[in-house]
Parts: C-alpha cells; structure tokens; sequence
C-alpha cells in the first residue's frame, strides 16, 4: 500500500515547533491483546524511519520490560482519492470495504496546528495474565518505571475486540483504578482487531458493533460509559486501502485526544498493591510481630508493677507522647499529598460520529452539523482541555463550578469529532479531607503540648524512670508501627525488589526469613524479632 503525502514519507516530520516535553501515554493490557502491535501502527502513522516491535503470539507476552518509544509527528486525518485525484465520497461502506490499490489511493490532509510536531513518548509494557503468572512482577516494574517518568498524559487500555469483557479484565480493571486514582478517570479504551470486513458483517446483520462494545464495557465497568473508546484495526491489510484509511484515521483519533491531555503528577500518587497470595507471607510475619509484642507486653507489665506511682505516670506519658509525635508525623504527610494542587483527572466527553451514506439512509439517523456535550463532576472543575476533528470546533462554552455545557459544530454532511477532559486540583477534589486532617493536626498539638505540660509537673521527681521500663514501652510501639506498616494492602514499588523472593515462595518462611523481611520495614524491629527468638 503506498501514501500520497503532503510530506517526505522517508522520515519523520519537520522538527520546527516540536514541544519541549514529550506526551508521555502509558499502554497497558493483558497479554495477547495487541499493545505492541498498536505501538508499531502508530509509529507507520508517524512514519517513523526505525519502527521495529516485537510482536508476541499466545499466551506469553513478548514484551518483558517497560519500554519507551518514542515518536515525533504532526496530526492529520487521511482520505481516499481516485486516479485522478479527487477525493472519494458517498461510497457506500460495503462497496469500500472491496476497494483495491486499481480503484483509490489513501491520501494525507492538512496537518492540524499550522503543522505542528508532536512528541509522544509511547510507553509500552508487559502484559499481564500471561503464562508466567508473574503478575506483581510486571505491575512493580511498570508502576517502578512510571515514577521515574515523573507524568502521564494519558492512560490507554488496549483490548481485542475477540476478547470479552470478563473476570481477568475486571481484576485487571480493578487493578488500574485503585493504582492510579489521580489519572484513572482519563482512562482511553482501545479496542483492537476492528476490522472493516467485521463492521461490514455487522452492518449487514443490522447490528451496531461499537454501541455493542461500549454496552459490553459499561455492563462490566457498572456504569463507566463516559469513557473515551477508540475503535482500531492495529494490523490492516495492506491491500485494502479503506482498511488502511481507517486504521491510520483510529491512529489520529488516539494522538489528538492525547495531545489534548494535561501532565499529570504521578510520581508518588501510583500505588503497588498486594496481590491475594502474598496475604501466606504476611500471615507469618504478623504471627511473628504478634508473638514479639506479647513478649515485650508482658515484660512491661512486671516493670510496671515493681514502679512507683510516679514512674508509672511518666512512662505512661511519654509514651503517650511519642505515639502521638508518630500520628502527627503520619497525618502532616497525608495533608502534604493531599493539600497540593496537583491535576486529577475528573473524566473525559468524546464525540466521534462518521458520516456515511449508511448512517444517513440505512441507520435512518437525521444527521445534523452540531452535538450538545454537557459535563457533571463531583467537585469543581479547575480547567477543561479540549481537542477537535478536522473542521470541527467547540462553541457556546459555559463552565459553572462543578457543571460543563457546550456544543461541537461542524459542516453538514461532514464527519464529527472532538473530546473534553476535564480537570480538578487535588485540593479541590479532596477538601473535607484536608479539612479533616487539619483538624487532626491541630488537636494533635495540642494533645502533646497538653502531655508535655503533664510530664513538666514531674521535674521535682527525684529518680527518672527506670530505663528498661522506657526502653520496653518504646519497642512495644514500634513492634505496633511494624505491624500497622505489613498489613496494609499497598506498598512501595521501590521494595519489590527486595521484598519479591518472599512474596513468591509458597513455602513457609523459616525465622531468618521473616527477620530478613521486617528489616526492609524496620531493622530495629527485626533486631527485636532475631534478640527474641526462641
């Protein structure tokens, strides 16, 4: 299949105007489902000189590390023109399905943007619930990989469209949105293997094969509608110029929505969490922290007894002030996340409607050149970026606190497309709680202050109190920390590392074992579990 260019199809586009950062889309999905294959169409789409991918075939993803690839391009939608030419129009579907090379060839337009170049970093990654079963593995190194990128512009979900919406893509789902909550909300659906010959079929049968998709997402998702979801064939016959056409266009449709998309922070907002079979390891080292807690427990309590009165209340208020000196560092950190105006993605609106004859006289649908879009959030919206098709544009903008209305126009009989996402601080989003926690804190203070006011009244006391007695209260908080910290469902992916031999042993871990996984938490905790062991 040759491309009538506007351009030199040799290389990459003209490197004028090219956007000091890169629009980093970070490309999940499970294995087999055809992420790379996508990466390399949209690099035919850039005609990038150097495009080779690897492709992968089963179960077994072929992609084993997270990786970058770059591409640099301007955005523009493709058409057909005969051998005179002149651009096709009012074919019906069916009859451009069976176009060849003899009857049209696939023609560039104009670049969007005065020509702009856009650069994209396409971050591909492993799938997951292939046949390694390595699925925390691969999650560590992408989340670990993610936050040395530093943002994301956008979040893209490739699925085939052979594949249906079940269990191993609600874990998968499910997964992504308690990782990443503060871009989650943009998330892009790719559906690929859409291929002219399937919608054919479709059309024949009186089905609407995208609408079908999309009912199918929203009954698994329970409601995510909203949703962009972008329809491609990633690997088109290249003997089909329509087929191409619309492959290259579906290429076009993911770039501009995505160029549309502001940087998010995700440096500490993306969380690794726990999968269910490391709850056996961690069963055995709270066993453990709880067995040692007693310890320390009891032998407190027979310091306690032998302790005057004062000693008692001093100890018992100092450790009360260290607990709360632990609580108040825990809550400043929490508003520090929080109290920030770092962008969440509130969700995304996209119109994207073909004109065609089927759709004016077949679908029986009255075509018209403008779409009402309208926007509800539960929290303000702080700003709305907003892309548009080739001679589409948006009008009638009108942004009230927590509600978007607008109207997408374009020419009658024409194609219409566009997208909105929509933007909040997380100050905003999170408002009751950093009122909540600044209240905490504040109360905090002022409990130390009011214990420390406490211990102040012990200065006439002649013995301090009893060192081991101290000493024994302190390790029985921290063994309580340790704890706290193992039970959580989350952890940091910088510990995968290290915590990864334990996670994968389906054995019982041995004494040194457990001490060896608390010291990555805490080593004084895990000197305490090894001076301890029976």
């Amino acid at each position: 299949m040759e491309l009538t260019m506007a351009e030199n199809t040799n290389g990459t586009a003209d490197e004028p105007s090219v956007r000091p950062k890169p629009i980093n889309i970070l490309i999940l999905g499970e294995t087999a489902n055809g992420k790379s294959t996508l990466i390399k169409q949209l690099g035919v789409y850039g005609k990038k000189r150097n495009n080779d991918i690897g492709i992968g075939n089963g179960n077994l993803s072929c992609t084993t590390e997270v990786g970058i690839h770059p591409l640099s391009t301007k955005l523009r939608t493709y058409h057909l023109t005969d051998h005179h030419g002149r651009q096709v129009k009012n074919v019906k579907y069916s009859d451009l399905v069976d176009y060849t090379d003899d009857d049209a060839a696939v023609t560039a337009g104009e670049p969007d943007d005065d020509g702009q170049v856009f650069r994209f970093d396409l971050i591909d990654t492993p799938g997951l619930d292939d046949s390694s079963g390595d699925d925390m593995a691969i999650m560590a190194g992408i989340v670990g990989r993610i936050s040395e990128v530093g943002y994301l512009n956008a979040l893209v979900y490739v699925r085939s469209l052979d594949k249906p919406f079940g269990e191993s893509f609600n874990r998968f789902y499910d997964y992504m949105r308690r990782s990443m909550p503060m871009l989650f909300n943009g998330l892009v659906v790719v559906h690929t293997r859409y291929t002219v010959d399937r919608e054919d079929e479709a059309m024949a049968a009186g089905q609407d094969l995208k609408n079908g998709r999309r009912e199918a997402f929203r009954k698994a998702t329970k409601g995510r509608a909203d949703l962009p979801h972008i329809f491609m064939d990633n690997d088109p016959d290249p003997d089909s110029p329509f087929a191409v056409m619309q492959s290259l266009n579906a290429c076009y449709s993911l770039l501009k929505h995505a160029s549309g998309q502001l940087p998010v922070d995700i440096a500490n907002n993306v969380h690794l969490l726990k999968a269910p079979n490391m709850i056996h390891m961690d069963s055995h080292v709270l066993l453990a922290l709880t067995r040692l807690q007693t310890t320390l427990k009891e032998r407190l309590a027979r310091e306690m007894a032998v302790a005057s009165r004062s000693k008692n209340q001093m100890l018992r208020i100092k450790r009360e002030v260290g607990r709360l000196r632990t609580k108040l560092a825990e809550y400043e950190e929490e508003l520090a996340q929080l109290d920030t105006k770092a962008e969440i993605v509130l969700g995304s609106k996209t119109v994207g409607e073909d004109y065609s004859l089927e759709t004016l006289f077949y679908g029986g649908k009255m075509w018209l050149d403008k779409r009402d879009v309208s926007f509800d959030a539960d929290c303000v919206i702080s700003e709305v970026t907003k892309t548009t098709g080739s001679g589409c544009r948006w009008r009638d903008e009108d942004l009230r606190g927590t509600t978007w209305r607008a109207t997408l126009k374009s020419s009658i009989f024409r194609s219409i497309s566009g997208s909105a996402t929509f933007y909040t601080s997380s100050r905003l989003k999170y408002r009751g709680e950093i009122a909540h926690l600044r209240g905490r804190v504040r109360d905090t203070r002022e409990s130390i202050e009011h214990e420390g006011e406490m211990l102040r009244e012990f200065d006439g006391v002649e013995d301090e109190v009893d060192a081991l007695a101290e000493r024994l209260g302190a390790d029985v908080d921290r063994c309580a920390e340790t704890m706290e910290r193992v039970q959580r469902d989350t952890f940091d992916a910088s510990l995968w590392p290290v915590l990864r031999k334990f996670y994968q042993s389906r054995e019982a871990p041995s004494m040194t074992e457990i001490v060896d996984f608390v010291q990555v938490y805490d080593p004084e905790t895990a000197a305490l579990i090894f001076s301890h062991r029976a």
